[in-house]
């Protein structure tokens, strides 16, 4: 990974402790901007805590959050998501079943703007344009008029990474989004994010070994806590540690 160029987003010696459990030991990471990155390791490894530590919605017992040059550690979810412009899509989708799909892409693209200026926005053709580039980048442009509640599981998943994107985040990180999904959306999903990448940098929390194999280019590993391997996908399924804990069963 090439040092010229520039880092989006550094966390230094992160630590956080849990009523004695060590959930994250001494994690020392870089991501570069309009990079994908994807995060691998078992059930337990610190996956989750670190995705939590990096969008405010836990506090690390030590060590710093650097995002674009900022020390960003400690503050709070809203704060990370309005000034640092970081999104995050949990594992589930979670997205409004009674409104349509442009409806959702609507409300999260209006996001922060106040009540009165989502009647301007709405009428506005510029953001018009922008809901209808979200919707054709996540397939479901020729859905946009159905329910949410009426999409299958993996257009769900499509249309929150879409209420994501639409909020024009610099970092997107994206827990498990092919959770549920048949092999045709799963692949599909991972064409659709490397779509993104340059756009936006990613980050990606997976467990489906083929859909890593199909999106990664550059690979952490974690595993109790602790930065276990680091590299491109070739280097990571040769390293011998990372056979042993993680990939021996794949």
């Amino acid at each position: 990974m090439s040092e010229e160029r520039k880092v989006l987003l550094e966390v230094k010696n992160l630590s956080v402790e849990f009523n004695g459990f060590k959930a994250l030991t001494s994690v020392n990471m870089k991501i570069y901007d309009g990079e994908l990155r994807v995060i691998i390791g078992p059930n337990g490894a610190g996956k989750t805590t670190f995705m939590d530590l990096v969008t405010g919605k836990s506090t690390p017992t030590s060590g710093k959050v650097i995002f674009d040059g900022k020390d960003i550690t400690g503050k709070s979810t809203t704060e990370i998501t309005r000034n640092y412009h970081i999104g995050r899509k949990f594992q589930g989708p979670n997205v409004f079943d009674n409104m349509t799909v442009k409806e959702n892409i609507e409300i999260a693209a209006e996001g922060f703007n106040s009540l009165h200026s989502c009647v301007f926005f709405r009428k506005n053709k510029a953001f018009k344009d922008k809901v209808d580039e979200v919707l054709k980048k996540i397939d479901l442009y020729d859905y946009r008029h159905f329910f949410a509640g009426d999409l299958s599981h993996g257009q769900r998943q499509w249309l929150e990474i879409g209420m994501v994107v639409a909020q024009n985040p610099r970092l997107i990180i994206l827990d498990e989004p092919t959770a549920g999904m048949t092999a045709d959306e799963t692949y599909k999903t991972g064409e659709m994010i490397k779509k993104l990448k340059g756009e936006h940098t990613l980050i990606v929390v997976e467990h489906d070994m083929d859909f890593v194999r199909q999106v990664a280019e550059y690979v952490t590993v974690l595993n109790y806590g602790k930065l276990l391997a680091e590299g491109t996908m070739e280097e990571v399924q040769k390293n011998e540690e990372v056979i042993a804990v993680y990939l021996k069963e794949d």
